[in-house]
């Protein structure tokens, strides 16, 4: 499988990869510029040349990816002196890890703010669970065009639904139901692994669902995790769609580090760079 291939299969299973691409090369060289592969934690795609150059580079590539960020990372090796191969040559490597996205959404509501966010939500970097309780609203999301990060699923028992999310999931809970509203808080709060957990109502709902929680013998810690009203406190209008942009900004400030890539200095140094403290060789 070609590397583009390979991309697109990844990016639709959501599975992290590096990209590796020669930037550029000065005499004997194992591939032209422009040449490229895929990294993941298992496999490689394609290939920048094969020998030490490419074990080196599918070396990085792993290390890259257990960081779990979006990250650049430039290398330049000499083919000779750095990795005993015999072309001689110069290749600079660019590396470009794309982690899987680990900012999951569990979305509990199809109702008018729920389409209403899901239509933001599908251009944002974020994996989507979309979840009712009602079939006839689920089997109409499912004859909808629905992007792959967002899956839309019938919820039959909240409970079992709500243990099999994934860890450090972002939930947002706005049902047509305010009691099956109190069901779903009570068992995220009882995972007690939650990244974030809003919930949308008034004031005067999140003060009885407060009450309620104490009653329960929920802690104030734990109660402290509940957001509600849920959305930036500024963004104040009532529309469905006023109300899914507040929801969504404040999300993005949530995933805002995860989203930033970081760019590592050129490892072209006598200095240790960030990736496994090693220190590279000075180019030549």
């Amino acid at each position: 499988m070609n590397w583009i291939r390979a991309i697109s299969g990844l990016s639709e299973e959501n599975l992290g990869f590096v990209l590796v691409t020669v930037l550029g090369n000065r005499g004997s060289s194992p591939r032209e510029e422009g040449a490229k592969m895929v990294v993941t934690g298992e496999r490689t795609y394609d290939t920048v040349g094969g020998g030490n150059l490419e074990f080196q580079a599918i070396s990085r590539a792993r290390e890259l990816l257990e960081t779990g960020r979006q990250t650049l990372l430039r290398e330049k090796f000499v083919l000779g002196k750095d990795l005993g191969q015999c072309c001689g040559g110069t290749v600079d490597l660019l590396l470009e890890c794309f982690p899987s996205n680990a900012f999951n959404v569990i979305l509990f509501g199809a109702g008018h703010v729920g389409c209403s966010l899901v239509k933001i939500l599908s251009g944002l970097p974020c994996r989507l669970t979309w979840a009712d309780s009602r079939p006839e609203l689920v089997d109409q999301l499912a004859t909808q065009p629905i992007v792959p990060d967002i899956r839309p699923v019938l919820m039959d028992n909240h409970d079992l639904f709500v243990e099999a999310c994934p860890a450090n999931a972002c939930y947002l809970v706005m049902t047509h139901s305010h009691e099956l509203d109190m069901q779903l808080v009570e068992g995220i709060l009882s995972r007690g692994d939650s990244r974030f957990l809003g919930l949308i109502g008034s004031r005067s709902k999140a003060g009885k669902f407060r009450n309620r929680l104490r009653r329960k013998q929920f802690s104030s810690a734990e109660i402290d995790q509940l957001t509600c009203p849920v959305g930036l406190p500024e963004l104040v209008g009532k529309r469905p769609m006023e109300v899914a942009v507040s929801i969504s900004a404040q999300l993005m400030q949530l995933a805002e580090m995860t989203r930033k890539p970081e760019v590592l200095q050129d490892t072209c140094t006598d200095r240790p760079h960030g990736i496994g403290g090693r220190t590279v060789p000075p180019c030549r």
